[in-house]
């Protein structure tokens, strides 16, 4: 199974699609901050799963703070990023100590706009940067099977 990891569009869906036409996933992970660019992204793929997490910009969003999934035998914990100071942590403590309270083994996280990737405690932290018009637009790729998985992080 492949993975995109789209995080931080704050308006501009074009990369994601770019991203989705190129990777051809399985699923789609967003991290929140661009909830209005996810929905168009739904209606370009239909048939895509997508897990999505309301971001601190996503104002009367109806979407979760957090989402635990179990992908071909990997648990993985997704939030925006804001509420486990990751700006302010650069150990990720926070964050790594609720995916391992969530049993995952994976913690994707956005909030930063910089790809980021790193283990703690045994869990493999991993921020796809922003997908939207910034300096620097980036996603992630995850590749799972058989309880075993990769990560990838790539340039838009």
């Amino acid at each position: 199974m492949k993975a995109c990891v789209f995080s931080d569009s704050h308006g501009f869906a074009g990369n994601m699609m770019n991203a989705v036409r190129l990777e051809k996933p399985d699923a789609v992970f967003f991290l929140g901050d661009g909830e209005g660019d996810i929905k168009e992204l739904s209606m370009e793929f239909p048939g895509l799963t997508v897990y999505a997490v309301r971001g601190n910009c996503d104002f009367r969003s109806d979407l979760e703070n957090e989402v635990c999934c179990t992908l071909d035998g990997v648990r993985i914990f997704a939030t925006h990023g804001h509420r486990y100071e990751v700006k302010f942590d650069p150990e990720l403590e926070l964050l790594t100590s609720q995916a391992l309270e969530a049993g995952a083994e994976i913690a994707l996280f956005g909030h930063t706009h910089r790809q980021h990737m790193s283990e703690n405690r045994g869990v493999t932290l991993i921020n796809p940067g922003e997908s939207g018009r910034g300096w620097y637009p980036g996603y992630a790729v995850l590749t799972i099977e058989s309880g075993g998985f990769s990560a990838e992080l790539k340039s838009l």
